[in-house]
């Protein structure tokens, strides 16, 4: 009986004496965590109790986050460095340090307020050198009809410094026409670029007032277009579209109404341009994307789609294929949109 009560003694024992041995091994682990983070400079003012308490039941436990030790300030930075920095091994005397302020002073006169002040003022001073003298000019987009008869007046481009103009060959179906050389009468007011092949021209005025001509000379075309060149107006050409009159080498089709006379053309180039005729009254086109005016018993057209029905008197194409048509009033229009037959309606006579 002895032995039986001793055995039963020694399993309810056993138990809680590791229990305890293990509260102690705890205890001892978080008073050595709290002397290293005391040590390492991460000590709080609250004290950490000795065993952290659990959530409660049915609570997910969180991982505590790490204790981030707060930024140096740039004094204290500053500070640090003087103090990484070995020392020379020598006192420095009272005559040193007066040469060391004297030094600072007549390299660095200015205080910290008065530096952001210059700062400031340069700002101002940079701010004041970029507006122009004069209001900028104003761009515009236009489309010349290029007369080769002789006595003909050259047309007009006008630049501005700071700003490319473009100019765009075509011919009279829309075509790009290549330019094959090309000559600037002025050539230190202008700075001008070109690829070599493609009907571009790229022109720049160097000076703020200018003026000279430019000679083009086309592929396949006998006579050169001369073109005035003027600086310095209230408005600039960002891009011309210049239509020669004839086939170039990539024209599109043949020509239909050629032989209209030379308002008709300047009035079809308005169209292009988005420009409504003189005295032109906007119709209401339904069905695709269309403009309309109506002038007397003529109708202006401006599409990117070709007209198949009615017949058309006249027609202008630009270079980025709007179309500008001149034909008879008429209630319906059927167009070709992407091969299929569309018919359009007009309203509003």
């Amino acid at each position: 009986m002895v032995k039986i009560f001793l055995g039963l003694l020694t399993l309810f024992c056993t138990p809680h004496m590791g229990w305890a041995e293990e509260n102690a091994s705890s205890q001892a682990n978080v008073q050595q965590f709290e002397q290293w983070l005391q040590k390492n400079g991460y000590a709080t003012e609250q004290a950490t109790p000795a065993v952290p308490a659990g959530p409660p039941p049915g609570v997910p436990a969180v991982s505590p986050q790490p204790m981030v030790p707060p930024s140096p300030t740039l004094a204290e930075s500053q500070q640090a460095l003087l103090d990484a920095v070995p020392s020379s091994g020598r006192a420095l005397d009272p005559d040193s340090q007066k040469a060391f302020e004297m030094l600072l002073q007549q390299n660095m006169p200015l205080d910290t307020h008065q530096v952001v002040q210059l700062h400031q003022q340069v700002d101002l001073a940079q701010r004041a050198a970029a507006v122009p003298a004069t209001v900028p000019p104003k761009p515009v987009s236009t489309t010349i009809m290029v007369n080769l008869a002789p006595g003909g007046t050259p047309p007009a481009i006008r630049l501005a410094q700071g700003y490319v103009t473009s100019l765009v060959f075509v011919d009279s179906t829309g075509a790009p026409w290549p330019i094959a050389a090309y000559e600037i009468g002025n050539p230190k007011a202008t700075n001008m670029q070109w690829d070599g092949k493609s009907n571009i021209l790229l022109l720049q005025a160097v000076s703020p007032y200018s003026d000279g001509n430019l000679v083009i000379r086309l592929a396949h075309l006998s006579t050169p277009i001369t073109l005035e060149l003027i600086s310095g107006q209230r408005v600039v050409d960002f891009r011309v579209d210049l239509h020669v009159s004839g086939l170039g080498p990539n024209a599109k089709e043949m020509p239909t109404g050629m032989n209209l006379p030379g308002d008709a053309n300047h009035l079809l180039l308005n169209i292009l341009d988005g420009v409504a005729p003189p005295g032109g009254k906007a119709l209401l086109v339904k069905g695709g994307d269309c403009q309309a005016w109506l002038t007397g018993d003529r109708m202006y057209l401006r599409t990117r789609f070709m007209v198949l029905s009615p017949g058309w008197i006249g027609k202008m194409t630009s270079s980025d294929g709007m179309q500008a048509y001149e034909m008879p009033k008429s209630a319906a229009i059927l167009i070709s949109r992407h091969g299929e037959p569309v018919e359009l309606k007009i309203e509003g006579f």
